[in-house]
């Protein structure tokens, strides 16, 4: 498939690394979490978001919204690739099957991002947003608060464990123009920067 003019995979492991070094250090960077938020209590601080990462995070509880409800027409906001299009709306197709459908995905492992969100006793969405070679870059993070602490979530090497793969799902953007664009929805097709072992 053919994917927009953005070197997605070229900064999937930089935004990344980036985001999580930084939010490993600075307590500040990673923000509260989606409907838990109200819930997170003590830390002013904490529910502090600058304007970017305020709007990303308004996407991430959209299109939550969006998926639990299988809202197709407002995933496709964010994803105008016709041939993305014609994937989600055939419940054979790939895309729909990565969005809600773990038996019609091929290879092992693989979870629906819809059974994750569907499943997940205390869903998290994470936003953060890293300034790298003169531009910003945003990284969606959602995962299952119960089985995952926020220290894990950003921790180096947890992304590419069996455990990060079944409870977590990514999504990245890039800002351009003063608004968040990203080429697919929820990173499909994006693989992970992993390494294997010989």
């Amino acid at each position: 498939m053919k994917r927009k003019p953005y070197a997605w995979s070229a900064w999937f492991g930089l935004s990344a690394a980036v985001i999580a070094c930084c939010c490993g250090m600075m307590l500040g960077c990673k923000k509260a979490s989606g409907p838990a938020a109200a819930n997170a209590g003590a830390n002013p601080a904490a529910m502090v978001e600058d304007p970017a990462t305020r709007e990303l995070h308004a996407i991430g509880n959209r299109v939550t919204t969006a998926l639990m409800a299988r809202d197709i027409n407002t995933l496709l906001e964010y994803d105008h690739d016709p041939e993305d299009e014609a994937s989600l709306k055939n419940k054979s197709g790939d895309l729909y099957c990565y969005l809600f459908d773990s038996s019609c995905i091929q290879g092992a492992n693989k979870r629906a991002v819809y059974d994750l969100f569907s499943t997940a006793p205390k869903l998290g969405i994470d936003a953060s947003v890293a300034h790298v070679q003169g531009k910003d870059y945003g990284l969606l993070m959602f995962y299952d608060k119960s089985q995952i602490s926020g220290q894990e979530l950003y921790s180096p090497d947890f992304l590419c464990t069996d455990k990060a793969l079944k409870a977590t799902a990514s999504w990245h953007f890039i800002l351009a123009n003063g608004k968040w664009s990203t080429s697919t929805l929820f990173d499909y097709k994006t693989e992970r920067p992993c390494k294997t072992s010989s």
